[in-house]
């Protein structure tokens, strides 16, 4: 059964060139905020954000995807890092420059208003053995260096 994240990445495989991601680190009460397809729950979590697009500057775009994809404002967004994640889905190589803040939520009770997506809240002491990707970000978010760190590398398998 192919899925919405199976259509997505082929589409940006096809597409053959660097994908610019926006995304956002949301940290309270020792957890943090991810989402996963909902329809394929055994896929890895990530964090919520989206394409960069034409018009936009990265926090209107951070603001946006929060807004579509959730039932949550950005309340403040602090710039943090880029990464340079290079990874396989399904045997096709992808690559994206992404770039992360650390965010405030206007409410802690976030549920989804998109069907295809399920938010979690995953607690900081066990974040490290949770499939959240880029690993990355993860294990810097895990660490706690994710306020100093600058520039990360992930390299595809």
């Amino acid at each position: 059964m192919e899925t919405s994240q199976d259509r997505f990445f082929q589409a940006v495989a096809m597409r053959q060139i660097p994908r610019i991601r926006v995304a956002g680190i949301v940290v309270e009460d020792g957890k943090v905020l991810v989402q996963q397809p909902s329809d394929d729950p055994s896929s890895c979590y990530a964090f919520i954000g989206g394409e960069y697009e034409t018009g936009d500057t990265f926090e209107t775009r951070l603001r946006r995807e929060f807004e579509e994809e959730t039932n949550a404002r950005v309340r403040q967004a602090q710039y943090l890092f880029c990464v340079e994640n290079h990874f396989r889905y399904r045997g096709q190589l992808i690559q994206q420059a992404e770039h992360y803040f650390l965010v405030s939520l206007d409410r802690h009770d976030v549920v989804s208003r998109e069907t295809h997506l399920k938010q979690y809240w995953l607690p900081l002491a066990t974040l490290a053995s949770v499939d959240l990707r880029p690993t990355v970000v993860r294990d810097a978010v895990a660490r706690g260096s994710y306020l100093t760190d600058r520039h990360l590398v992930q390299m595809a398998d």
